[in-house]
């Protein structure tokens, strides 16, 4: 009776443990508040290209929650597995033979295709194939530029503020200049970024390109729970929530820049070792043409000055940004 009392204490007392680590988790689980702004005319102006799937008011596939565009898996069904009886059960050791010799040739076929596709200048990621870009006409390729930025550029808040209430997110044009804007920002603040992470896709369709793009633009906005400023597609949308002040003092901003374009980045096909290589990345992302650009997003929080966001927060809520 004494054993099962002490270990319904010790078990009593694992779980005290478990539910305190769980309320700081809690306590710290990021930001309140955010800001946004987006636009995917190219998306639907095409720019010459096709863009298969876009029914004009809406998306047609939805998104399912995976970002695995431009690779994927291919899963072969071959007569006689699956339950047809081949085998040793079934035609014994000729059908096992033959069975291996057609996984045989299935591999071989692939093989050569995979080798065929890389001799005619493809891409398998990102639009780099040793080190060469290439674009694709009719393809898309999508980027992902996420930055931490420390307190002493607390003031690009304001600043994508002002972007998002006064930019043109209904033309290719204006995504451009938007997209020049940020990147300036980002460029001026350089010496206090902390975090970083990029991420390039491609090349994929534009069905593909865009489905990803939302995805992974709601996969951000949904990081916080105020959208302070919201602008798209012409329509500028506030929040009149209560601002809420943060728990802990404002150490770090995180901002996000999301762009589909019709031509591969070559900065995006090289590993940044530290903040010194960003400038030529943040150059080329700002120097995107307007006839090349599909879309963009640029997400970042805390958009409220008294809202906080600390080092704890970027390594629990943004796990894939890394310091520099």
């Amino acid at each position: 009776m004494k054993s099962i009392i002490r270990r319904a204490s010790l078990w009593l007392a694992v779980l005290v443990v478990a539910l305190a680590t769980f309320a700081s988790v809690v306590a710290f689980a990021g930001p309140r508040t955010g800001g946004s702004f987006s636009g995917r005319p190219g998306f639907r102006s095409g720019g010459g290209y096709s863009a298969p799937g876009y029914s004009g008011g809406g998306y047609r596939s939805p998104y399912s929650g995976g970002y695995g565009y431009g690779g994927g898996s291919h899963f072969f069904f071959l007569p006689g597995f699956g339950g047809y009886g081949y085998g040793m059960g079934g035609m014994g050791l000729f059908g096992s033979l033959a069975a291996i010799l057609v996984v045989g040739l299935v591999v071989s076929a692939v093989a050569r295709a995979v080798r065929a596709s890389r001799n005619a200048g493809g891409s398998t990621y990102g639009g780099y194939d040793g080190g060469e870009v290439t674009a694709m006409p009719g393809r898309a390729y999508l980027y992902r530029l996420q930055l931490a930025l420390g307190r002493s550029a607390r003031g690009i808040q304001d600043r994508l503020a002002d972007f998002a209430s006064r930019g043109d997110t209904e033309t290719e044009a204006g995504l451009a200049a938007l997209l020049q804007q940020t990147a300036v920002e980002l460029l001026r603040e350089k010496d206090a970024i902390r975090y970083l992470g990029i991420d390039a896709r491609g090349p994929m369709s534009f069905t593909n390109a865009e489905t990803a793009m939302n995805g992974m633009a709601l996969a951000e906005r949904g990081r916080f729970q105020v959208e302070r400023v919201r602008s798209a597609g012409g329509r500028v949308a506030r929040s009149d929530a209560p601002a809420e002040e943060g728990k802990e003092a404002l150490e770090l901003v995180v901002v996000t820049v999301l762009a589909a374009t019709r031509t591969p980045l070559e900065a995006f096909g090289a590993p940044i070792a530290s903040a010194d290589n960003l400038p030529a990345l943040l150059s080329e992302l700002g120097g995107v043409s307007p006839d090349a650009i599909l879309g963009i997003e640029v997400v970042w929080t805390p958009a409220d000055p008294n809202d906080s966001m600390t080092e704890t927060d970027v390594m629990t809520t943004y796990p894939d940004l890394r310091s520099v």
